[in-house]
């Protein structure tokens, strides 16, 4: 598929197969065992390079049993369906191939090489969707004055740049429709994103609740494993367990790491790691609900090519929490406290791959 985020393996069987499927490391394998099978002669038992898969080699493990073992470069989410056979078809086994660690690849170089650094800031919400509503002002009013703000701060750094996804009461829809559902308009944030070249995106929200004495700012990201959708079957491959998060891949030296790009470093879960880094600066100015980042399901965390963090400002619904967050003062230094955790998260970064 485009830029091997995706790659398709199919097995042709004569006959319905009974299957078991793992997967191994060092190097990285998915592993297909077929019972009762052989292979065919017209079939070659290696294959070689294609899209996310490094080497295909084929070989019976036993006397009854056919061993396919996928070798990819690097761990990858893999799922696996079988086709049952029809009078005109064979049984077939599919195996899914998708890239897992993109978005936190690409994040991290961005903030080891000296381009600049590119943020999509996606204000919730606008046009026919308001959001929540407090006594004085609509979420999408809010969050586009805290994202304009953000924009501002941003674009004054020399290392960065920002985007934003709406800078008016507008509801994003893909193409030039007026007008789309939700989930429509939630894809087309992230695509927009990612038509702009954004290493993160950082999606502003206030927050409304029944109980009106609820108050402070939440922050939520996901961990790269969770960043499929329910019901996808998609698992991630076995990869040992390690204390680091990131390193430059093996052979890359420190003294390139100015220019290195995504394909040349290591990298997990650092959605969550720059949440926190914005939580240890926000909360400096800012009350905090919670003083750790909450995984939730929300549609624009769940793209795996784009590190992401969702935002609720405050509550709405809380009198405190509407007169601090509409008091222009304030809006700056939520702002400057997420401007702050990017430039911690990146300073953290440099120092963890350079030490």
């Amino acid at each position: 598929s485009k830029d091997n985020l995706e790659t398709r393996l199919v097995l042709d069987l004569s006959e319905t197969t009974k299957y078991k499927v793992f997967t191994l490391n060092r190097p990285n394998r998915v592993v297909v065992d077929l019972y009762r099978s052989a292979k065919s002669n017209k079939l070659k038992s290696t294959l070689g390079n294609k899209g996310l898969i490094s080497k295909v080699r084929i070989a019976n493990n036993t006397i009854a049993k056919l061993r396919v073992v996928i070798e990819t470069e690097e761990i990858v989410f893999y799922k696996t369906s079988s086709i049952p056979s029809r009078s005109n078809s064979n049984f077939r086994i599919v195996i899914d191939l998708k890239k897992a660690f993109q978005g936190s690849r690409k994040l991290v170089s961005a903030a080891l090489n000296k381009k600049k650094m590119i943020i999509a800031i996606d204000p919730g919400h606008g046009g026919k969707d308001e959001g929540a509503r407090g006594k004085k002002v609509k979420e999408k009013d809010l969050v586009l004055k805290i994202a304009k703000r953000l924009k501002s701060l941003i674009d004054n750094e020399k290392s960065m740049r920002a985007i934003l996804i709406r800078d008016d009461d507008s509801y994003p829809c893909p193409g030039k429709k007026k007008n789309c559902t939700q989930i429509q308009s939630l894809n087309e944030r992230i695509t927009r994103a990612k038509n702009s070249k954004a290493d993160l995106l950082i999606s502003i929200h206030a927050d409304s609740f029944k109980d009106s004495k609820v108050r402070g700012a939440t922050l939520y990201a996901l961990s790269d494993s969770k960043k499929i959708a329910k019901g996808d079957n998609y698992k991630i491959m076995y990869q040992p367990k390690t204390k680091k998060n990131i390193a430059l891949k093996s052979g890359v030296s420190k003294r390139v790491a100015y220019k290195v790009n995504e394909s040349q470093v290591q990298a997990t879960d650092q959605s969550k790691i720059i949440a926190e880094a914005i939580i240890t600066e926000m909360k400096k100015d800012v009350r905090m609900r919670k003083k750790t980042p909450i995984e939730a399901q929300f549609a624009v965390l769940k793209s795996t090519e784009i590190a992401s963090v969702l935002i609720e400002t405050s509550y709405l619904s809380n009198p405190s929490d509407e007169k601090f967050l509409i008091n222009p003062i304030n809006q700056k230094k939520i702002a400057s406290g997420i401007l702050r955790g990017i430039k911690l998260y990146n300073a953290n970064v440099k120092k963890e791959i350079l030490k």
